[in-house]
């Protein structure tokens, strides 16, 4: 009995635990062991354990997998949308590209359009000029006209006294004689201009212009009879200053110049001339001796009032002051004029600074701007070596300048040397003149090395070709050979190379020498011995210019090198003949 209800009770604790089981289960205590009830018994506590999980806020396998479906989905719309995207990008970029297609395509019909719109504005341009360059033109000669309608009542109003008349009222024989003769110059010179005239011609050119002076042995005449010529130059200075209509009716190809040479003048006839000359379109102004410094009252024109002349005269190319008297205190201004006038190219002071202040401008004018002059004339002005590595340094810099005279100066042989080293780097200068200085045989020498140097064919192809040396009365002539013109550089090289060429050919030793070369020279040698055999087998008044001078015929020097043509192989092997220029 309590056997029985020790189980019981054994039996109700266990269900009350949760382990009870029915039949068939497993029970630790009194170990029996019913294997299909134990995978129930798990089963139903995996699914319970599942119902525990759902009920505490964990997904099941189902709601896993919807999520995984509805992720899957999404996944889908965006891949989807993507593709959408792509699509669209990839319409983008063909729009993209029709677009650059149709741009580039304007874009060449732009340029094209621009192209035409330019070449059409360049011809509206041209017809424009043309339009401007007829309605000056149609100006001019309507100014032109009425001038000459204006002058058709014009008289000259001045008298012309007779010689007799003029001696009896105690003028010299000389003095009458140049009051006659001056006074007749002036009424005609006014006649031609009050008639739309120019009165001098240069006969090598179309130039036009106003020529007047005296012979230059003429005296300093009186005061008196200065004053007695007043009445004409005012009839004179009248007629120059209506002429500018006349002036300007020059066609392109002609200059207008005025020029003065030994001219007498009271104060008050050269304040009437300057006021004449202002502002008058000249290209061309020449002043000589006009103020001489050695009369007792001065006579011509200032250089103060010449200077007043240049600086209203923007169309000036050519200014000659020669043999008036030039101080110190007129340089800043001779210097700002020739700086400040775009067109001047030509300068002439010869003959008008004393010593010291003739150094004084050569520097000046070399160190105050870039130089822009194509002729520059210093001669007899005292010139010394105190300027002499200014002017070296200045020609080594290659500048414009085409003809630089200083002759009759105080230049020696070291003077001569700074400037023949300054002529090994200038391709510019075509003249030089350096007659009446202090240079001997010594400085004559290394002028004439630069010009041409025959101790190799090296240094007589890189001597100066294009420069004329004037030492004395003729220009250097250098080793028979002359740098014949200012433009054929080449054709003085090639001489030079052939002169040397023919000298060494006499005892046929030019290949010996061929070693020593640059590879660069050999085209030039070839080139000079093709030139001058052309020359020599042609018969033309030209000729003479290349065969002149020379020793032998260009044959000979082809022969020889033929005779030795393997050591010339050789050599041109050796300095890489493969790669020489023949550039000049």
């Amino acid at each position: 009995m309590n056997d029985n209800k020790s189980c019981s009770t054994t039996k109700k604790r266990k269900a009350s635990d949760g382990r009870a089981t029915v039949d068939g289960s497993h029970d630790m205590n009194t170990g029996n062991t019913n294997h299909a009830g134990s995978i129930l018994s798990s089963w139903f506590g995996y699914f319970s354990g599942q119902r525990d999980s759902a009920s505490s806020g964990f997904p099941n396998n189902e709601q896993l997998i919807q999520q995984s479906l509805s992720k899957i989905d999404r996944m889908e719309q965006i891949m989807i949308r993507m593709d959408e995207k792509l699509a669209t990008v990839s319409s983008l970029e063909s729009r993209c590209e029709q677009l650059e297609a149709k741009c580039s395509s304007l874009e060449n019909i732009l340029e094209s359009t621009s192209q035409s719109t330019k070449e059409h504005m360049n011809r509206l341009e041209t017809k424009v000029d043309s339009v401007h360059v007829k309605l000056d033109r149609s100006l001019n000669f309507h100014e032109y006209n009425k001038m000459l309608v204006k002058n058709q009542r014009w008289e000259y109003s001045a008298d012309v006294d007779t010689h007799d008349n003029l001696v009896s009222n105690g003028y010299t024989d000389d003095e009458a004689e140049y009051v006659v003769q001056t006074a007749a110059v002036l009424r005609d010179t006014s006649l031609q201009l009050r008639r739309g005239l120019f009165p001098d011609e240069d006969a090598d050119n179309f130039d036009k212009g106003i020529s007047m002076g005296m012979p230059d042995d003429d005296p300093i005449f009186s005061e008196a009879a200065n004053d007695e010529l007043l009445p004409h130059w005012k009839e004179f200075a009248a007629a120059l200053k209506q002429f500018t209509p006349a002036m300007n009716l020059l066609s392109d190809n002609s200059e207008g110049y005025f020029r003065f040479y030994f001219v007498q003048l009271n104060h008050e006839a050269m304040m009437l001339i300057k006021e004449a000359l202002i502002g008058k379109p000249f290209q061309r102004l020449t002043f000589i001796n006009n103020d001489n410094g050695d009369a007792d009252v001065p006579v011509g024109m200032s250089v103060n009032a010449i200077l007043d002349i240049v600086e209203s005269n923007k169309h000036l190319r050519k200014l000659e002051i020669w043999k008036n008297w030039i101080g110190n205190q007129h340089i800043e201004r001779l210097c700002s004029a020739v700086h400040t006038h775009a067109a001047l190219v030509a300068l002439d002071l010869g003959e008008s600074f004393e010593p010291s202040i003739g150094d004084e401008m050569l520097a000046a004018l070399l160190t105050s701007g870039v130089l822009m002059l194509e002729k520059l004339d210093m001669s007899s002005n005292n010139i010394t070596s105190a300027v002499s590595t200014l002017l070296a340094d200045f020609l080594a810099t290659n500048p414009r300048l085409k003809e630089l005279n200083l002759g009759g100066n105080n230049l020696n042989d070291s003077d001569a040397a700074l400037i023949a080293t300054a002529l090994r780097s200038n391709t510019t200068l075509r003249y030089l003149h350096l007659h009446g200085n202090e240079i001997t045989n010594v400085g004559e020498e290394s002028l004439r090395l630069v010009l041409y140097d025959e101790s190799s064919l090296n240094s007589a192809a890189d001597s100066n070709h294009r420069c004329n040396i004037r030492l004395i009365d003729i220009f250097i002539v250098v080793g028979y050979i002359g740098n014949n013109s200012h433009s054929r550089g080449q054709i003085n090289r090639a001489a030079k190379v052939y002169k040397l060429l023919s000298i060494r050919n006499q005892s046929m030793s030019n290949v010996k020498h061929f070693g020593n070369i640059d590879v660069k020279i050999l085209p030039n040698m070839l080139e000079a011995m093709q030139r001058y055999h052309n020359a020599a087998s042609v018969h033309n008044a030209n000729a003479h210019l290349f065969r002149r001078n020379f020793d032998v015929e260009p044959v000979s020097i082809v022969y020889e090198t033929l005779r030795k043509w393997d050591k010339v192989m050789e050599l041109c092997k050796s300095l890489g003949a493969e790669n020489m220029s023949i550039n000049d």
